[in-house]
């Protein structure tokens, strides 16, 4: 793999971040290798090493706005073992004032930051503070980091400028195509599309169209290039083609918030109130965690004299509010069972089921993410029984979901109860087949599982791989002699 190092370049560092990252330094190996998955392929760091090169030579730096000291050893592993980027291009901070003018600081250097950020810190979304970064360095990338978020909320941090998403715990894979994704678009048409967004904000408007016209000859539903396209009409002074473009993007891209948001711009622009409404409110639909705009409705409706429906959306965002802070405080509780459950299953079990609590009415991904983990929580206490209840209830909000399944299986045979625990790993492979190609541990599981249910077809299937793969793995040779 091809390293380099750049002593052309420096960076500025603040000198109070450095105690930060001395304290994550001294974090043990052991308690984050089965949080995350910290190796990688030479082909996914080959295939991306240059533009997170250029990024940094330009000079970029990475800000870690985070208090995740597995996740900071996992982006340093990518960053500085992966590619020989050295580690003061790493800067970590646990707090949004101190990110704050650490961010400042890198700009006025000519530095910039590329921020990845919790999507909540200190019981609150970061939302506010996304907002200040946009609009005070309208140029930053940001990722924001999370376990599992909402739909809705997705749409939230999108609309106030969050360029992607990285899901926790990451593997050294998905941080490298993450940077380089943001960085620089890796399909021709959204490489096309940046250049037409660039067009459009330095006023380049036939340029712009003609960027668009290109990607849309090739690609005729592309709904970011009709929105370019509309852009560049709007540019050009032509409205009525622009808003037609803006109506088209949104009809080809069911989630696709910006045609939407530029059709509500162009019909306030026209002071036309009841077009702007008739948009925000299906703005609101699409999005609906966004308390401001549906203030914003609530406005417009008085203005309209309908006093009914101004209520209707006063009390809705009163409601949003509520359902955020209530949100926040369960992943808190979160945090908490997570940095309990490694040494105090029984500690965790009391966090995730306050955790629970708080989000299982409003964020159903979250709550079978937890629903899964307290399982895991319980097994470790023998309780198998309970767990089984636990995963239960995760498999309602995702069916779908093979580790769950597998997990269930797991706990029924902790309870003897074989013939169920069989029945869960085949519903698992039913929903991935190929769930435990590669992987040893879950081979000789789920091969385990099948021998013990005397499933001798499936055992020998799962055993014979596990062979092929990891020779003399355990007990496989005696389990494989019982079922042959």
């Amino acid at each position: 793999m091809r390293k380099r190092t750049r002593n052309s370049k420096s960076l500025y560092v603040i000198k109070t971040c450095q105690s930060d990252l001395k304290d994550l330094e001294a974090k043990k190996k052991s308690e984050t290798k089965s949080l995350y998955v910290v190796k990688t392929d030479d082909e996914v760091a080959n295939k991306y090493a240059d533009v997170i090169y250029d990024y940094v030579d330009e000079p970029g730096v990475f800000v870690l706005i985070s208090r995740d000291k597995t996740f900071y050893q996992t982006f340093k592993s990518a960053i500085s073992h992966e590619l020989g980027i050295e580690n003061e291009f790493i800067q970590l901070v646990p707090d949004l004032a101190r990110a704050a003018e650490l961010i400042q600081f890198f700009t006025e250097k000519e530095v910039k930051p590329f921020i990845f950020m919790e999507n909540a810190l200190d019981s609150e979304l970061t939302l506010s503070f996304l907002r200040y970064v946009r609009s005070a360095h309208k140029d930053l990338k940001v990722v924001i980091l999370t376990r599992v978020l909402s739909k809705e909320r997705l749409f939230q941090f999108y609309e106030d400028g969050a360029d992607s998403f990285l899901k926790k715990p990451a593997s050294v894979n998905s941080i490298i195509q993450k940077i380089a994704f943001v960085v620089k678009p890796q399909r021709e048409a959204d490489l096309l599309v940046q250049q037409g967004r660039e067009h459009i904000n330095s006023n380049r408007f036939d340029e712009a169209l003609e960027v668009a016209d290109k990607i849309l000859a090739k690609w005729p539903k592309n709904a970011a290039a009709m929105v370019v396209y509309g852009d560049a009409k709007k540019g050009l002074a032509h409205r009525s083609e622009a808003l037609s473009a803006y109506a088209k993007a949104e009809r080809n891209s069911r989630d696709y918030l910006e045609p939407l948001q530029k059709i509500v711009m162009i019909h306030a622009e026209d002071d036309n109130r009841p077009e702007a409404l008739k948009y925000l409110v299906k703005l609101d639909r699409m999005s609906p965690l966004n308390c401001n705009r549906k203030i914003k409705i609530a406005e417009m409706h008085f203005d309209q004299g309908d006093a009914l429906s101004a209520e209707k959306y006063f009390d809705n965002a009163i409601s949003s509010a509520k359902e955020e802070a209530l949100a926040v405080v369960g992943e808190m509780s979160l945090d908490i069972a997570e940095m309990a459950a490694s040494h105090d299953p029984k500690l965790a079990t009391k966090y995730y089921r306050q955790s629970l609590e708080l989000v299982k009415s409003s964020k159903s991904q979250l709550a079978m993410s937890i629903y899964n983990r307290l399982g895991i929580s319980l097994r470790k206490q023998g309780l198998w029984y309970e767990a089984i209840e636990a995963y239960s209830e995760a498999a309602k909000y995702s069916p779908k979901d093979e580790n769950i399944q597998y997990n269930m299986g797991l706990a029924y045979g902790e309870g003897d109860q074989h013939v169920e625990g069989a029945a869960r790993m085949q519903q698992a492979l039913y929903i991935n087949p190929e769930m435990y190609i590669g992987k040893p541990d879950l081979a000789y599981n789920i091969g385990a599982a099948f021998v013990k249910a005397k499933k001798s077809g499936e055992a020998v299937e799962c055993l014979k791989h596990l062979q092929e793969i990891s020779p003399g793995y355990k007990d496989c040779a005696e389990l494989l002699k019982k079922v042959m």
